[in-house]
């Protein structure tokens, strides 16, 4: 994958930036509100942000027992050992510390070397430039955001830079999502038309293995239709597509069976 060094850095401090104005003057009961996120309310996601920011930062993890039926793995373990260290605190400090942590990553990335963003480290997808880490930030911090923004009744930030980066995001996981998660057969080609505010038509064709390819030779067998918004919200696993597909927002097409079943099986994230 090439790595636009520019984009990236835009679209993460554009990312932040969108975080910045929608938690300003939030009141507590909005700090408080549950997120799309299990266990973690609108609070706990920018302190999720803080704290890998932190991480990325060299800070040491806080040494605390944390539990919850949410935490599925390991990193959320550490995810949610940072987001407990801030749960005494209040929103508006939780804002602060963020906007002091932002400022001084952004200010460190700006001044990284070349070599030092090639360099190939662990990141959420696998050994990979740290520049890579820092796309995969851009999904994070905006997906995030779209969390805290949906059950509040805010909606904003669907179109520009972070929403396009997440949606490219998305789009480098697309085989893995119909070919694995989805399990589409052999011989399927699926088309997913994303309607806006980001559009773009992602294509999969199955033969042996699901990849992702610019046209079909012949017409898709399945198609599915959905804004990018719910897209990420439904590939991110944060909503259950039931509601979704029996009101339209996903809307189907070609083989309905295997497309209702992709529909159903969209979540990759961990």
């Amino acid at each position: 994958m090439e790595l636009d060094r520019a984009r990236i850095l835009t679209g993460l401090a554009e990312a932040w930036g969108q975080w910045d104005a929608f938690a300003d003057g939030l009141s507590d009961d909005d700090w408080a509100t549950p997120s799309r996120c299990p266990g973690w309310t609108v609070q706990d996601n920018l302190a999720h942000i803080v704290g890998t920011e932190l991480m990325l930062d060299g800070r040491p993890g806080p040494d605390l027992e944390v539990s919850g039926d949410h935490i599925k793995h390991p990193a959320g373990v550490g995810n949610e050992k940072w987001v407990e260290s801030f749960r005494s605190a209040s929103g508006p400090d939780v804002l602060a510390a963020f906007r002091e942590i932002s400022a001084k990553r952004l200010a460190d990335l700006d001044a990284m070397s070349g070599d030092e963003f090639l360099a190939v480290g662990w990141t959420p997808v696998g050994e990979a430039p740290y520049g890579r880490f820092m796309q995969v930030r851009v999904y994070d911090v905006w997906l995030h955001l779209q969390d805290c923004r949906e059950p509040l009744g805010m909606p904003g930030d669907e179109s520009g830079l972070p929403a396009e980066m997440s949606v490219d995001e998305i789009a480098t996981a697309i085989g893995y999502i119909i070919g694995k998660k989805g399990g589409a057969p052999d011989g399927s080609r699926v088309e997913i038309v994303l309607t806006g505010p980001v559009e773009r038509v992602l294509r999969v064709a199955v033969d042996g293995r699901a990849n992702a390819v610019d046209e079909f030779e012949a017409g898709p067998t399945a198609t599915l239709a959905a804004s990018s918004t719910d897209f990420a919200a439904l590939t991110g696993g944060r909503v259950d597509p039931g509601p979704y597909l029996a009101d339209g927002r996903v809307a189907l097409g070609g083989d309905e069976e295997l497309a209702r079943h992709l529909a159903e099986n969209l979540a990759f994230t961990i």
